[in-house]
This record gives C-alpha cells, sequence and structure tokens, in this order.
C-alpha cells in the first residue's frame, strides 16, 4: 500500500484493501482525510461495502475466542458457514459437510504424522528412517513395493533416510525431491518450498526448475512460479529449531512470520506485499514466539494492531 498526499491508498485485492482500510480506521491514528478517503472508497463499489461489512462481522465475531488454530477444529470465515456452528461441540452433519466442502479433510483424517501449533515431533517410518516435525507440520505416507514416497502437506520437517533399494521421495506442492543419500530438511513457507542438505544430495524436480541436484551443505528455494539458485547453506541454521532457535540471515519478512506463526498462539497477518519481502536477520528463543514480533515491530518501519489477542495485523509506518 501507499501513502500519498491524499492520504491512505491501499493496494491489492479488494479483500487485500477492505483489511487495509479495517485495520486503518481501527488503528486509533486515521487522520479526517484518511477517513474520508475511507467513505468513498466505500461508496466507489457495492463490492468494497459488502467485503469490508464481510470483514468486520467476522472479527467482532472472533472477539473473546481462544486461539483459533489449537484444540478443536475451526473453519474461520466461512463465506457460506458461520465460525459458531463449526466451534460448538456438536456440529450438524449439513455444516460439517460444508465446511469439508470448503476446507478438505482436517489433518488426524488425511495425515499420518502431524503436530499442532509450539509442539514438535518425531516419527520412526516402516523402512527405519527418521523424520523430525517442527511445530504445525503435517504429512502423509504413500509407501509401496517399489518406492518409498511422503507428502509434505505443511510445515518443516527433517528426513533422515535409512538405506533401502527403494527409492525415498518426497513430495511438496508440484515438486519431488529424491533422496540421493541420508539428511535433508524440506521447509514449506508463504507458498514457497526450501531444500536444504546436511549429508550427501538430492534431487529436486518441480515445475519452471527441472532437475536440480542439491549437494551436502547446499539449499534451494522455488515455488509461486519462482525458482532460485542453488546457493551455500549453513546445517546449523537450516535446523536451529531442533534446539530451540529460530535464526534468519536475510531472510524475507514472510518466511519469518510463517515460521512464527508455527509456534505462536494466534496468527499475524501483514497488508502490503512490499512489507512482507523486507529482509531480517536474528537469533530467536522459539519459546518466546512474542520475542519476535517485538522485534520485528521495533526494528522494521510497520505499526502494528492487536485486533483480538489471538490476531495482530502488520502494516507500513
Amino acid at each position: 500500500m501507499a501513502e500519498t498526499g491524499e492520504g491512505f491508498a491501499p493496494e491489492g485485492s479488494v479483500r487485500d484493501q477492505a483489511l487495509a482500510w479495517f485495520v486503518r480506521i481501527n488503528s486509533g491514528d486515521a487522520t479526517p482525510v484518511e477517513r474520508a478517503g475511507h467513505a468513498a472508497w466505500l461508496a466507489a463499489d457495492p463490492g468494497h461495502r459488502a467485503e469490508y461489512q464481510k470483514l468486520g462481522g467476522l472479527w467482532q465475531d472472533l472477539e473473546g475466542v481462544t486461539d483459533p488454530r489449537m484444540g478443536q477444529i475451526v473453519a474461520m470465515p466461512a463465506r457460506r458457514l458461520s465460525r459458531r456452528m463449526v466451534l460448538s461441540g456438536g456440529v450438524a452433519a449439513s455444516a460439517a459437510g460444508g465446511w469439508l466442502a470448503l476446507n478438505g479433510l482436517p489433518d488426524f483424517l488425511q495425515s499420518d504424522e502431524y503436530t499442532g501449533i509450539g509442539v514438535q515431533g518425531h516419527a520412526v517410518l516402516a523402512d527405519g528412517s527418521e523424520v523430525d516435525l517442527d511445530a504445525d507440520t503435517a504429512f502423509a505416507l504413500d509407501y509401496t513395493a517399489s518406492a518409498r514416497g511422503l507428502r509434505l502437506q505443511r510445515g518443516r520437517a527433517v528426513f533422515e533416510v535409512a538405506p533401502d533399494p527403494r527409492p525415498f521421495r518426497v513430495s511438496v506442492g508440484d515438486g519431488v525431491i529424491t533422496a540421493l543419500g541420508t539428511k535433508f530438511s524440506v521447509h514449506l513457507w508463504a507458498g514457497m518450498t526450501t531444500v536444504a542438505v546436511e549429508e550427501h544430495a538430492v534431487t529436486v524436480q518441480a515445475r519452471g526448475l527441472g532437475q536440480v541436484q542439491v549437494a551436502e551443505g547446499e539449499r534451494i528455494s522455488f515455488g509461486q512460479g519462482v525458482s532460485g539458485q542453488v546457493e551455500t547453506a549453513d546445517p546449523a541454521t537450516e535446523t536451529a529449531w531442533l534446539r530451540g532457535k529460530l535464526i534468519f540471515e536475510d531472510r524475507p519478512l514472510r518466511q519469518v512470520i510463517a515460521d512464527v506463526n508455527r509456534y505462536r498462539s494466534g496468527t499475524i497477518r501483514v497488508t502490503s506485499d512490499s512489507l512482507m519481502e523486507m529482509r531480517v536477520s536474528g537469533m530467536f528463543d522459539i519459546a518466546n514466539p512474542d520475542g519476535v514480533l517485538a522485534a520485528i515491530e521495533q526494528t522494521l518501519p510497520v505499526k502494528s494492531t492487536h485486533i483480538t489477542p489471538w490476531l495482530v495485523v502488520l502494516r507500513p509506518a
């Protein structure tokens, strides 16, 4: 979004603009010019007002609710379902069917292993391979007589592959990582995938990337139509979360937010694409994810609005 001489000028989709206006108007520091601009934006298109009212209704519905990603299954903004219908202990069959149509099956029905917010895990697979799961991570197995496979559905994991004549493959989005050795990590964040190798090598095949070999001490990122180059990586940095740390070395804010959201009760949202690309460096304790948020607020040109205890929105200062 941009600040102009005429005031606040949100960019992006109508939904993004509605969110930006909502945060600005409710921040307590909107100017008279900005309030006039908000009124003009609402009047410019009936779709603007409809999206803004829908957003306002959602935040009002969230007041007083605990972390929406923990405990029971939560359907968060349903365009056709009320959040209260899903949060209640007994969801009607019709509502459950609608929720599944919109959101898909929950982890415990479609994953073989998964972890919750702030909880790491460890799994030993049938062939003896071991997987360390970061918080808020899930995968589904696909082992056959001729191949060992799994799909990493979200989150981050370190794979230590046991010897076996069958190939070991990890599927992510439209990419496939094939182990040529023993130990590597796969990290899903903000629509991107980062593969880093600690021992031996892997091949990575993905749309727009072709097939690339990544060797020990290297990493590559791809996704959203963007393919990076193989670059040097420090294995200790890539797996610092196993030792209770999050280490960022010149990483985009969108990756930092994705990682922090795995450990923090609630979620952090950013209203500006340009802000999401700002670079962040630092080392943080995963036991104190709010410390990362505080560092972002103190060191980057951002303003934060705590809409509820579980939702923080960041916007350009």
